[in-house]
């Protein structure tokens, strides 16, 4: 395109025949004007004067180059390529119909991905206010999953995947727990309760999938369900047992109901063997049977070698693992270990080499099962030894701080670094520091001692309280229990238990608390938990025919047994939330005596 330059004025005149001067028609001619190539003219400022080549760039094929800032005011149709080196500032619309290439990437603050170039194929991953990041396809076949924080390409699980819960340890489930495996490992040797909690406490959506797994050779465990229900087969059950080797799938199919199965075994649902023995009057002193949810089995063969007692024995006791049995007698040596199995008792163990010096009241296995103390009455009441499966080691040295009076009960905390003994002087109840060396620094007395002569002590299960049975009112007395020893009694249950409690224990579970009492019903019951006693149980509608001298929880709690001195000498009950089931037929042998102690076990 050419520019030209026109006079507005036009003359009529003629031009003359001489060229060298300036002719009339030559005056209004067009003047060409020059300028350089691919530049545009004009002015930087309004006014007149001289016409400028402006800083924008044009060649001959139409491509625009504005070096510096580009301000567009109105809406900008673009339809070729459009390269921008500078800052563009756009106050309307911008149409692009044609490639837009940016010198300097644009970045992640202004929409962009803050990278000159994306891998082909990859997935974008935002990074905040840095460039995107990416993720590589991988492997074919591979899936784009999630480890709670970033995203990688992985291969796919080889079928459907539980993730591992390891439990060493009672255990209530969590939410987290949905879809997992809770695994119970072979080098924890003592059986657990896994517990299932009320939808009211943790609402598990509706279709989750437990497993409960139990390695092989490995100790059993229990599966509970609090105040929901837990069904197999065609019954229901508040627990079932998983054995060694087995699994136990638990499917929620309402609100308040789980359906559970074992995988990889068929019939009945697994049973871990048990057994329950007695400490009696009369010869053979010691009774055990079999024992199951019916109750009670054929009685054992008595042991070759029978404990040495004049009247009986007076306690007894099975190690955790349930491979061995202790009873506390009343005559020299005044302790009888022997093996302990599904078969019953093996060759009585050879008597510790040095003995406790009097009468035997009662037998207790540490929850590890390397040691074993006695309460006694002679100085110096109590005689503790290390336990393995050879039997009784070298006595431990005896505590510093001497007992004041004859023990009638010996227990060990949970966390075996605690003993407490009952005995029959103020301050009615001990306890020691305890350690693989034996006994510890003695503990403050409790800021309110028991009222009276203690006959029994137990803690609870998870160690935070200890309680004592004694022969005056209230005949029960719980305190907190910690590293600093005991706390502030706990306020007294709203109905006593009515006479002395010979002997009390706590479930399995740590929510029942119960006492073998002197007099009618000579079974007391009671909900247990951080803030205490509850109401008490109903008695059982069939009560124990005597003197309750001892009372003991089966090990998934679901049976409690009394040990009395009437006939038939032990009384066992189902036992559930509820409370007291109806009384199990009485073993077809009964004991020889009157039942001073009783004991449950498991055996595996």
């Amino acid at each position: 395109m050419t520019v030209s330059l026109k006079h507005t004025f036009q003359s009529a005149k003629t031009d003359s025949a001489d060229a060298t001067l300036v002719q009339p028609s030559n005056w209004n001619q067009e003047h060409v004007l020059t300028a350089a190539a691919g530049k545009v003219l004009g002015r930087d400022t309004s006014a007149a004067g001289v016409v400028q080549e402006l800083p924008i760039s044009v060649t001959s094929a139409g491509n625009v180059t504005i070096p510096n800032n580009f301000a567009v005011t109105g809406t900008t149709a673009l339809t070729g390529a459009t390269t921008i080196t500078g800052a563009a500032i756009l106050n309307s619309t911008l149409a692009v119909t044609g490639a837009t290439t940016l010198t300097t990437a644009l970045g992640v603050a202004s929409g962009g991905t803050g990278l000159a170039t994306l891998t082909a194929n990859n997935v974008l991953i935002g990074n905040g206010t840095s460039a995107v990041s990416s993720v590589a396809p991988g492997t074919a076949g591979n899936l784009l999953t999630s480890n709670g924080t970033t995203w990688a390409s992985t291969a796919p699980a080889a079928g459907v995947s539980f993730p591992q819960n390891i439990q060493s340890a009672n255990y209530t489930l969590i939410l987290s727990d949905s879809g997992k495996q809770i695994f119970h490992p072979v080098a924890d040797t003592s059986v657990r309760t896994y517990t299932i909690p009320a939808n009211s406490s943790v609402a598990f959506p509706i279709g989750t999938v437990v497993l409960f797994t139990v390695e092989n050779s490995g100790a059993p465990v229990i599966i509970k369900i609090t105040s929901d229900t837990l069904v197999f087969g065609a019954g229901t059950t508040g627990s079932l047992d998983v054995l060694a080797n087995n699994t136990l799938m638990c499917i929620k199919v309402t609100a308040t109901k789980w359906m559970a199965n074992y995988l990889y075994q068929t019939g009945s649902a697994g049973s871990i063997p048990q057994s329950i023995a007695v400490a009696h009057s009369g010869t053979p002193f010691i009774t055990a049977y079999p024992w199951s949810s019916s109750g009670f089995g054929t009685k054992f063969t008595n042991p070759a070698t029978l404990p040495s007692a004049f009247s009986g024995t007076n306690g007894v006791a099975f190690t955790s693992a349930g491979n061995a049995i202790a009873v506390a007698t009343d005559t020299s040596p005044y302790i009888a270990a022997y093996p302990w199995s599904a078969a019953g008792f093996g060759t009585i163990f050879a008597n510790p080499a040095t003995f406790p010096t009097g009468i035997g009241d009662d037998v207790a296995f540490s929850p590890s099962g390397n040691a074993i103390a006695v309460a006694h009455q002679t100085a110096p009441y109590v005689s503790a030894y290390p336990w393995s499966g050879s039997g009784f080691g070298t006595k431990y040295a005896n505590p510093a701080s001497s007992l004041p009076g004859l023990a009638w009960d010996v227990a060990f905390n949970p966390a075996e670094d605690a003993i407490a003994l009952a005995i029959d002087v103020s301050p009615y109840v001990v306890a020691y520091g305890w350690s693989g060396s034996g006994f510890g620094t003695i503990f403050a007395n409790p800021a309110t001692l028991p009222p009276g002569r203690t006959w029994s002590v137990t803690f609870n299960p998870a160690g935070d309280a200890i309680a004592v049975g004694h022969n005056t009112s209230p005949f029960i007395s719980v305190y907190p229990w910690s590293g600093l020893g005991f706390g502030t009694k706990y306020t007294d249950p709203a109905t006593l238990p009515g006479s002395a409690g010979n002997k009390i224990t706590f479930s399995p579970a740590g929510d029942t608390i119960a006492v073998a009492t002197q007099s009618s019903p000579y079974v007391s019951a009671y909900p247990w938990s951080g803030a205490g006693f509850g109401t008490k149980y109903t008695n059982p509608a069939t009560l124990p025919t005597g003197v309750g001298n001892g009372v003991d929880f089966s090990p998934g709690g679901n049976q409690i047994a009394v040990a009395h001195d009437t006939s038939p000498y032990v009384t066992a009950y189902p036992w559930s939330a509820s409370g007291f089931g109806t009384k199990f037929t009485d073993p077809a042998t009964l004991p020889a005596g009157g039942g001073n102690a009783v004991a449950f076990t498991y055996n595996f």
